[in-house]
């Protein structure tokens, strides 16, 4: 089952200090667009983490270089080094996720999980594992799995390779194992508090004991033990309140991406899915 896998691309070659022309493989993370024709894009590759280039006349018609850049994209790019801004001279397409496009939900997810990599990571620090671990995530999402799990899935794993793990095991304050109660969660100590620590942290939310099992679940057995499970709308909101509370605080900002579905969500009252057991 690929939900549980990352996606494996090709080597690529990594530029040497004197080399203006490079190729790499990324993802396209974000766009602005600048000048009358021209867009800056926010890329994660394989090589080098997050990196921001320009894409010159790009908004012109007929560009050469109009297929393939959108939003979530998966491109192979040729790049020319700039003074301040790296400058793409050519793009080849791997995966446009174009299902994505016709389902707010699903893109919705996709997104959330695009700008998590963006507001998280430095400029030009690799990390294969997380380019790795974003490009399996969008390819599940488009082939239609979950993406409610997918994207809690994939926070956890991201959370843990940039050192922000989620210790849901132990109390974070005092080390005890927590037990099968309502606990809280503590992004600034960075993990859940039992009961007898939870004054230390006033900001903690109190999470049911349904929603840890949901996220140890996750962190345990990974996305193939999850996604045939249904949580109901009422701990799927739970759950979802919990990891952006944990995102918003490490990003140290709102996040833009889920608004308009958590919005519409509010109105939504679906009847419950089947229990998550253990």
């Amino acid at each position: 089952m690929r939900a549980a896998s990352v996606v494996q691309g090709e080597k690529v070659s990594e530029p040497r200090r004197g080399d203006r022309l490079y190729r790499t493989e990324a993802i396209v993370l974000s766009g602005v667009d600048f000048k009358e024709a021209d867009r800056i894009l926010t890329l994660y590759t394989r090589e080098q983490g997050k990196i921001g280039v320009i894409a010159k006349g790009i908004r012109k018609p007929g560009s050469r270089l109009g297929y393939g850049l959108d939003q979530l994209s998966r491109v192979r790019v040729m790049l020319a080094r700039g003074r301040e801004l790296d400058v793409v001279t050519n793009v080849e397409l791997v995966d446009g996720h174009l299902s994505l496009s016709g389902d707010l939900r699903a893109y919705s997810y996709a997104s959330h999980m695009a700008e998590l990599v963006n507001r998280l990571t430095k400029e030009r620090e690799e990390q294969r594992k997380l380019f790795d671990l974003l490009a399996g995530a969008l390819s599940v999402v488009s082939d239609g799995v979950d993406p409610f799990a997918v994207a809690r899935y994939f926070e956890i794993s991201l959370y843990s390779a940039l050192g922000y793990r989620i210790e849901m095991y132990r109390c974070v304050r005092c080390g005890r194992d927590l037990q099968p109660v309502v606990n809280s969660l503590s992004p600034r100590l960075g993990g859940f508090l039992c009961p007898s620590c939870d004054p230390a942290d006033a900001t903690a939310l109190a999470m049911s004991v349904n929603a840890q099992k949901y996220l140890r679940l996750l962190d345990r057995e990974g996305l193939t033990e999850i996604i045939h499970r249904l949580p109901g709308s009422d701990l799927r909101s739970e759950v979802e309140q919990a990891m952006l509370l944990y995102a918003r605080y490490y990003c140290e900002r709102e996040l833009t991406s889920l608004a308009v579905l958590r919005s519409m969500q509010s109105r939504d009252h679906a009847g419950s899915g089947s229990p998550i057991g253990e």
